[in-house]
């Protein structure tokens, strides 16, 4: 039996060499070679051509290589009784904590303002709040919410979440569900999205809901780009209500050419390029999985496709 690898960011090579240091036995195929189809037990991929995951019928799971797994839930014919692993990476927390870092920290203490007094040759102390005076708000608690979450708490900054469903953490005042959602958004100088891409999470920060973030708010965005409204978004900008944003992930991808975001005075954009996770730092759970299937043992971290993550 077979493991058919649809690459993305990393090649398939890399993939190959990680999964073969532990599963030596394994066969690998790579995509479009799928060879004879009824052989292909597991899949990795972030997504396929609509109707793919259906002419295998053998298939045992497909393993996500992103942290989203809505391309693969898109596909109406994934059969309802194959699982999909989600991504496990630690690489991919570590670069998106990153990432958000940068951030969060340019606009709190106004890095962009240096920029501009370094061309001008001035010398000025631009003062900015402690960072526990600075309410940030997370959106999404999961696996790389919660390290974004507890990376800002550690900097000292006044964190609290938001998530579809009750959580607690250390430190940080969660909120859950759409009857605390104006709450979160009342407290949250800056909100950083790390929420799924879902029918529930469409277009989540809206007139109505960017209205309730405090005047001057800033809005970083690496989850899904459905959260966003993206024309309410522009003219919260341009009323000043909110101050701007940085934003990774857009409903359109690769974000249009004409689209008013590239020109955009209070909008930094980057190219689904907050996280970044390695084949090597990703295979565990991959290979934990084929372990588990071949011993008939329940799989790990599958995906609830209802929800969506």
């Amino acid at each position: 039996m077979a493991l058919l690898i649809k690459a993305g960011r990393d090649p398939a090579e890399n993939w190959i060499k990680a999964i073969a240091a532990d599963l030596p036995d394994l066969e690998f195929r790579v995509w479009p070679d799928t060879g004879d189809r009824d052989e292909v037990e597991f899949i990795i991929a972030n997504r396929m051509p609509p109707g793919e995951f259906a002419s295998y019928p053998n298939l045992k799971f497909v393993a996500s290589t992103s942290a989203g797994v809505d391309r693969l839930l898109a596909d109406p014919d994934l059969p309802a009784d194959v699982p999909i692993i989600r991504s496990v990476n630690t690489q991919r927390a570590a670069t998106m904590c990153a990432w958000v870092c940068y951030q969060v920290i340019g606009h709190h203490r106004r890095f962009a303002r240096y920029g501009e007094q370094q061309a001008k040759q001035i010398w000025e102390f631009v003062h900015y709040a402690p960072p526990d005076e600075v309410g940030i708000g997370i959106m999404g608690l999961g696996t790389l919410g919660g390290a974004v979450a507890r990376t800002l708490k550690g900097l000292m900054y006044d964190v609290a979440g938001w998530s579809r469903s009750a959580k607690t953490m250390d430190g940080i005042k969660c909120f859950a569900g759409a009857d605390q959602l104006g709450a979160f958004l009342g407290r949250s100088e800056i909100v950083v999205s790390v929420l799924p891409g879902t029918a529930e999470t469409t277009d989540l920060l809206n007139r109505e809901t960017l209205a309730k973030l405090p005047a001057g708010a800033y809005i970083v965005n690496c989850g899904r780009g459905n959260l966003i409204d993206e024309d309410a978004l522009i003219e919260a900008m341009d009323s000043g209500h909110v101050a701007g944003a940085a934003l990774d992930v857009f409903k359109t991808e690769p974000l249009p050419k004409d689209h008013p975001f590239w020109t955009h005075p209070k909008v930094l954009v980057s190219p689904h390029y907050s996280s970044n996770g390695g084949a090597k730092h990703g295979v565990g759970v991959i290979v934990e999985n084929i372990r588990r299937a071949r011993a008939g043992e329940p799989l790990a971290e599958m995906v609830d496709k209802q929800a969506g993550y």
